[in-house]
């Protein structure tokens, strides 16, 4: 039904050797250091275009002809003089094998990209851009000596970039004193993570500095790195949520506060990317109940994170309302505002709703030594988020209200609303690409995406417009292709006018003034007569809202069929409230009747559920299943 609790905690990804922070550290310095040579080395890799088109599209063998440029003699052996050939040789290998541990233990973390059809799922990697480079030149021209050392300063500080993205997650990890034994998850304190942070932000900053002027700098703030590494699409959700503890644990406040931000506002831009994605493929608008209830099923991991970052972000603006900071008020509401945008309804006004969405089973549920079906940890810190963030989305919508005409999209300018992209790595590989073109825009960062222009004229708004349009501008994309990701001007007002709607439903004492009313599920336990003659009287759950890899239940019509995989992996994503085993498959209760049922207003009794499978229901759902006490169900 959930983590096993006997062992005291979740376990998130394998178990993983330490990795050296600060050799890390000073490794990229070197690279930084021998960043001339390294760039030379580079570019004559680039100088391929007599090599046969086996070779252009080699991304193994590009990769390690690209990592030699770093660790031959001219990067990590330059300053290893007077050692014979055989010891430089071990030195290097020795080198290598530090960097591969950084990859190795994000993945091993849980953070290893999942194969997904037809979308880039990774940290950006140069030798993957140096494969779109070729391909734009053999479609146009190849450029002479200046446009390939252009390209290598870009690829250099991508392969930087990258490192320092993996770097950032080992903030946490374990540094044991001298003599003494590390016991527990949490021997790195706070001053030793401050201390690693603002290391890696010394190497963001000595990057660009050494970068020449003609090159994007893709990101300015160590911060943002950290949910930046997290963007991709794996197969594990609990380690997201132990990152999320040890930003708040670990970190000084105005730190923790920067990097949920920064995670709100690049959660809410994919959601409401993937939005996008859907009306443009369906041909439907931005409120069609199919686009509404596809985004809430599947999304249980980005609505939990996004609640657990928005109650930061919700505090921050209310000291900023006490104290009267204008310019810390209006950067927590247009981050908050970007968060909740995907879905404003359920954020604002159904958070009961929104609760049930936001967990997943096999996260927040558990089954302690006794065999009692309880929230595990990650569970119990999340559902005590959801109730701060109840409390202060009530009390601090009106001002919301307030503050939120600021961010209107303006005709001419750029809001994060119409920014379209598919994983906030994604944005890093359009900035990269871009830089093949000798006159590409400079001024702008990641951060500057998901950043209103509240302070700044209608010059830099206008030219950050051109810069978002120019991404796919390059002479070897199609222009159908140019016109279909066209910075959507009445998209992003649709979705500022949906968040304004859902403000408007609430009236001055916060309460929603429409008079909507949330259904409530029966569980019928067959132990209390009273309560079970009132259940009957409720309709039965239609047997869609189950799924069931089980042939025995669907020949019964008790649930739809299911294949085995396709259901499990359902379950690993979040997108069924309870699920459990049967004699001969597997079923599940799909989130799909929170909307159609309990968000219409209507009641649904359910009949059947196990004891275990009632209790773990009951914890999904705490405000909507009636009655607490469940008692031991007749199995299906």
């Amino acid at each position: 039904m959930g983590a096993d609790l006997s062992q005291g905690r979740i376990v998130t990804g394998k178990p993983f050797g330490q990795v050296p922070f600060q050799a890390n550290v000073d490794l990229l310095r070197l690279f930084l250091t021998h960043r001339e040579d390294i760039v030379e080395s580079i570019e004559a890799v680039l100088n391929a275009q007599r090599k046969p088109i086996q070779y252009l599209q080699d991304q193994s063998l590009l990769s390690r002809h690209f990592e030699d440029c770093f660790f031959g003699r001219t990067g990590a052996t330059a300053t290893q003089t007077r050692r014979t050939s055989a010891q430089a040789e071990g030195s290097v290998v020795r080198v290598k094998e530090q960097r591969d541990q950084l990859e190795e233990a994000h993945w091993a973390a849980g953070f290893r990209p999942r194969q997904v059809q037809g979308l880039y799922n990774d940290l950006i990697h140069p030798a993957d851009m140096m494969i779109r480079g070729f391909y734009c030149w053999q479609q146009t021209r190849w450029p002479g000596r200046n446009g390939r050392m252009r390209y290598a300063q870009t690829l250099f500080n991508l392969y930087v970039l990258r490192c320092l993205q993996f770097l950032s997650m080992r903030l946490w990890d374990e540094v044991p004193a001298a003599g003494k034994q590390v016991e527990g998850p949490s021997v790195l304190a706070q001053e030793r993570a401050g201390e690693r942070l603002a290391e890696i932000q010394g190497v963001l900053d000595d990057l660009w500095r050494s970068s020449p002027a003609d090159q994007p700098v893709m990101v300015r703030d160590a911060r943002w790195l950290i949910p930046l590494a997290q963007s991709l699409i794996t197969d594990e959700l609990a380690p997201y949520f132990e990152v999320a503890r040890q930003v708040t644990e670990t970190l000084q406040e105005a730190d923790g506060l920067e990097i949920q931000k920064a995670h709100v506002r690049m959660l809410g831009g994919h959601l409401t990317s993937q939005i996008r994605y859907y009306c443009t493929k369906d041909g439907v608008s931005i409120n069609e109940h199919s686009v509404v209830l596809r985004t809430r099923t599947s999304n249980a991991l980005d609505f939990a994170l996004l609640v657990q970052g928005l109650v930061a972000l919700l505090k921050a603006y209310d000291c900023a309302l006490q104290s009267g900071d204008e310019r810390m008020r209006l950067d927590m509401a247009g981050a908050i505002c970007q968060g909740i945008s995907a879905d404003p309804e359920l954020f604002l006004n159904r958070v009961d709703l929104l609760s049930a969405y936001s967990m997943t089973e096999h996260v927040f549920i558990a089954t302690d030594p006794e065999g009692h079906v309880v929230y595990s940890p990650l569970g119990q810190r999340h559902v005590q988020l959801l109730k701060e963030y109840g409390s202060l989305i009530h009390r601090l919508i009106k001002s919301l209200r307030d503050d939120f005409p600021r961010f209107r999209p303006v005709a001419g300018g750029c809001s994060p609303y119409g920014v379209v992209f598919g994983l906030p790595s994604h944005l890093i590989e359009h900035m990269a690409l871009k830089a093949l073109q000798h006159d590409a825009e400079t001024r702008f960062s990641l951060e500057d995406v998901f950043l209103e222009d509240l302070w700044d004229d209608g010059d830099t708004s206008a030219a950050k417009l051109a810069w978002v349009n120019g991404w796919r501008r390059l002479p070897h994309i199609d222009r159908e292709v140019q016109r279909l990701y066209d910075y959507p001007q009445q998209f992003a007002e649709e979705v500022y006018d949906r968040i304004e709607s859902e403000l408007g439903r609430r009236d001055s004492n916060a309460e929603a003034c429409d008079g909507s009313r949330t259904g409530r599920l029966y569980i019928m336990s067959g132990h209390d007569p009273e309560t079970d003659s009132k259940a009957s009287a409720i309709p039965e759950l239609p047997a869609r809202y189950f799924g069931s890899s089980d042939r025995q239940i669907v020949a019964a019509h008790k649930a739809e069929p299911y294949d085995r995989a396709q259901l499990l992996a359902g379950r690993r994503e979040g997108h069924f409230l309870v699920s459990y085993q049967t004699p001969d498959g597997w079923i599940a209760l799909k989130k799909d009747l929170l909307t159609e049922v309990l968000g219409a207003g209507s009641d649904a009794r359910i009949v059947g559920l196990p004891h275990d499978a009632a209790q773990v229901l009951r914890l999904m759902c705490t405000d909507l299943v009636i009655p607490e006490n469940v008692a031991d169900q007749a199995e299906f």
